[in-house]
Parts: C-alpha cells; structure tokens; sequence
C-alpha cells in the first residue's frame, strides 16, 4: 500500500532536513541533504552519529508503517557505522517481520559510494492509541 508519508515527518525530522523519495508496501526510501549543521566537525562535514542513527530510525519505522498505517513508536534500534557520513544520504528501510505487535525492519544508510551503516529496528506495532504514540499502559 503507498502512503503519504509527509503526515509522518515530525518537527525534529524537517529541521534536519529529512526527505521522503517513495515510501509503501513494507519500503521506504528517505533522504538527506548533508551540511554544516549535521556536521560533527567545525572545518568539514562529516555527519555527527546521532544524524545517521535518526535516517535510519525514519526510514526503518516508516518502511513498517507503510504496512500498519499508523503511527508506531521504536523499540529498539541497532547500528553499525562504518564509515564516516560526508555526502548527501539515503536511507533505505525493509520490512523483515511484521507481526505479533512488533515488527522488524532492516535499513541500509549510504551516499552514492559506499553503505555508511547499516541497522536493524524493532518497532511497536500493536496497542498504539491514535492520540499518543506510546499507546497504553499495557505492558
């Protein structure tokens, strides 16, 4: 199913400057246009970790929300760096699992040379209360 992924981008993702190249089916596909602000460094860009770690975190839940239609809060996420982010990015996130109130998405973050990460994300999938993306209090 394709969506509007736009609903989806939050005040924190535009001032970073995320962008949304397609999104649908269990596939999502995000972009970034790197600059000084990203940077970790005051001469050059090299993105800082947490600007790579977000792309993906972006990518992978809407990549799974393509398939829920709902907004879905993280679990947990891990990344592996490796090598410095210097040029615009690409984030693109697969839905692996969907099911059982979870779902599992592996992502792939590089520029137009090299993968620069790669993550895999689990994602709440089930008990998300449309107005908080928490959901409930259930455990």
């Amino acid at each position: 199913m394709e969506i509007d992924g736009e609903q989806y981008l939050g005040p924190f993702h535009r001032m970073l400057g995320l962008e949304i190249e397609s999104v649908g089916d269990g596939r999502a596909v995000v972009t970034l246009e790197l600059d000084e602000k990203h940077s970790s460094m005051e001469d050059e860009v090299i993105a800082q970790g947490g600007v790579v770690f977000t792309i993906a975190d972006f990518a992978g839940g809407l990549a799974l929300v393509s398939l829920v239609d709902h907004q879905i809060p993280t679990i947990d996420m891990r990344i592996d760096y490796l090598k410095p982010a210097v040029r615009d990015l690409r984030a693109t996130g697969t839905v692996v699992r969907n099911g059982g109130g979870s779902g599992v998405v592996d992502v792939t973050v590089g520029d137009d040379e090299h993968t620069v990460a790669t993550a895999r994300g689990v994602f709440k999938t089930s008990g998300v209360a449309a107005e908080s993306p928490w959901g409930t209090d259930e455990d």
